[in-house]
């Protein structure tokens, strides 16, 4: 990736803001080691999000810029190069990562940076005599043993208000009743102690206690989905994904590489290994038991990538990470993701090879998920119960000297890329990818080879019925490249399945309709050399991959991304160096729910 430095000197911008303004509170600070360790705030302006920005200075240092940002702009790039509007600020840099939320100090950490524990005291207002609560601009993290504190005098004859941090004993003598939420016998005196982060913004906040509490949430949430990436390489341990681009329901933690259910319900998991010179393997574990492997293989001075899938009934709290037991996963193109499906009684399946074996029907020996016992072992297909939208994954590996062709094979004919195996003697090689397809109830589907090798897979699980919804603007699609590309937007302009709504075979480019979360894969083949491209939302990138196909003569890497957008957001595939090559060079894409 090219990146420019550019010299920017920000012009201080007085801003004016009433005392009921309802726009988010967000940490503003400059050139910090770590986000969470900013105690400015700013209130944000009517558009505007929080926002952290990672850059690298021109001596090398990484550091941080975290404000409010125009949420329409949060996905572009501005020739990437620090930018505020909001103080006077000279920061002479290149941005690498920008990352937006949208609730109050949420932007405490993004772009790879640690959370605040989640043990912990309340974060409060930390400023002693101003005029108006709302003048404060000044936060500091609370001990464990201390709650937020606002306290009205008087003083010349005016009112005045301190916030901070109180002890808990020092809260009882304010109170007559409990020590949170209750005033002191004075009538028209504010003083108050509460337990909740900037809960003690004024008078009001601090005495319903309604504002962000710190314990998380004993509703369970609607929707959960995540995606984080590996900036460290990880040798023998859990892999902690630390830089976390999706993370609904806030299950993932990026400080030690587990996600924890906080919904019980179907769950999919998506993990990306990428390695260098040697095999690596990595295992899913489920509360510490392993229930998938994957092998990433590749000689000296080459890489190799491998993607998985799996699909488990989980309960609540129960943990699920990503472990290497063998070699190295390296940083940047090593990704976990996950997401539930919200109809947890619905169908879905999950089968896998214990052993190598041939056929043009792959049979997968190993059940571990049948909802409706769709799936035969016997026949190697999966019959629909029901009408409806399916989504189906499949990861192929083989070993030796072996080249072979892998596909979905549908009874409704409808037709489906292929995507190559290609191990040399002693290596193991794998491929994946996703597709999806409308399916009456009866029609069938199984996977295509002529040899498969233990520990591949093949899964799918039913997305949405066609009675709720429009199978005309559903937004789905599955294109793939009929010829070399170098070119951005990578132009992948043949559609599969029949069917395609939001990308265009033109531009190359997915517009999202609606506010959703949304699912992609992309697969990209290298011919004898190394292809590295990203997946980018309106300019900015997310997911990078690497192909390499020096050694074997081809190769190809796939990734999963998970992905909140909004309305009119455009993702696609950009090259960063080489070709991508035609026939297995393929992009899926499917709304996974509205929000």
């Amino acid at each position: 990736m090219k990146l420019h430095t550019v010299h920017i000197v920000g012009i201080l911008v007085v801003l004016c803001f009433s005392n009921n303004a309802q726009g988010l509170t967000c940490l503003r600070c400059s050139d910090i080691t770590e986000p969470r360790l900013c105690t400015k705030i700013e209130r944000c302006q009517t558009g505007e999000v929080c926002a952290v920005q990672q850059y690298r200075a021109d001596n090398g240092d990484i550091g941080y810029w975290t404000g409010c940002y125009p949420r329409q702009e949060c996905a572009a790039v501005d020739n990437r190069t620090v930018v505020t509007s909001k103080r006077s600020q000279y920061i002479d840099g290149v941005v690498q990562c920008r990352d937006c939320c949208t609730s109050d100090i949420c932007n405490a950490y993004g772009c790879g940076s640690p959370k605040y524990p989640d043990t912990r005291g309340p974060i409060c207002f930390d400023c002693e005599n101003v005029a108006d609560p709302a003048d404060c601009h000044t936060v500091t993290p609370c001990n464990l043993n201390q709650k937020c504190f606002i306290h009205e005098k008087t003083i010349f004859g005016k009112k005045y208000f301190t916030s901070k941090c109180e002890s808990l004993m020092g809260c009882l003598p304010h109170f007559t009743g409990p020590v949170v939420g209750r005033k002191r016998d004075l009538p028209g005196v504010c003083l108050h102690c509460c337990d909740g982060d900037l809960c003690n913004a004024d008078c009001s906040s601090a005495a319903n206690v309604t504002v962000n509490p710190v314990q998380k949430p004993t509703v369970a949430p609607d929707h959960v989905a995540f995606h984080a990436i590996a900036y460290h390489s990880t040798v023998g341990k859990v892999v902690v994904f630390d830089h976390v681009l999706t993370n609904i329901g806030e299950g993932y933690d990026n400080t030690t590489g587990v996600f924890t259910v906080p919904t019980p319900g179907l769950y999919v998991f998506s993990w990306t290994i990428e390695t260098y010179g040697r095999r690596t393997e990595a295992v899913l574990l489920v509360n510490g038991v392993q229930h998938a492997l994957s092998r990433a293989d590749q000689s000296s001075s080459y890489y190799d990538t491998t993607t998985s899938f799996v699909i488990r009934n989980l309960t609540l709290n129960d943990e699920v990470k990503v472990k290497v037991i063998s070699g190295q996963a390296e940083a940047r193109h090593t990704m976990f993701s996950g997401w539930k499906v919200n109809k947890t009684d619905d169908i879905s399946f999950d089968v896998s090879l214990s052993r190598e074996v041939s056929g043009t029907i792959i049979h997968f020996n190993n059940k571990t998920l049948d909802s409706e016992n769709a799936y035969s072992v016997i026949s190697g297909k999966f019959v629909a119960p029901r009408s409806g939208l399916y989504v189906f994954m499949m990861s192929a590996n083989t070993y030796g000297d072996n080249e072979h062709v892998c596909k979905f094979s549908f009874s409704n004919s409808d037709t489906q890329p292929e995507i190559w195996v290609d191990s040399v003697t002693g290596q193991y090689d794998s491929s994946s990818y996703m597709t999806f397809n409308w399916l009456n109830a009866g029609q069938s589907v199984y996977a295509y080879a002529s040899r498969m090798a233990s520990d591949s897979m093949f899964a799918g699980w039913r997305l949405v019925d066609d009675m709720s919804v429009s199978k005309a603007t559903y937004p789905a699609f599955l294109v793939h490249l009929s010829g070399s590309s170098s070119s951005s937007p990578i132009v992948f302009n043949r559609v599969h399945s029949r069917y395609s709504h939001g990308y265009s075979t033109t531009s190359g480019k997915f517009t999202a309709d609606r506010d959703g979360v949304y699912i992609f894969l992309h697969n990209i083949e290298a011919d004898s050399r190394i292809v590295t491209t990203t997946l980018r939302v309106n300019g900015e990138n997310k997911v990078e991959t690497r192909s390499d196909g020096r050694h074997s003569g081809y190769d190809d890497s796939a990734v999963v991304s998970v992905l909140q957008l909004f309305t009119g957001d455009q993702v696609y595939v950009a090259i960063q160096t080489g070709t991508a090559d035609d026939g297995q060079s393929l992009f899926f894409g499917v709304l996974l729910y509205e929000l």
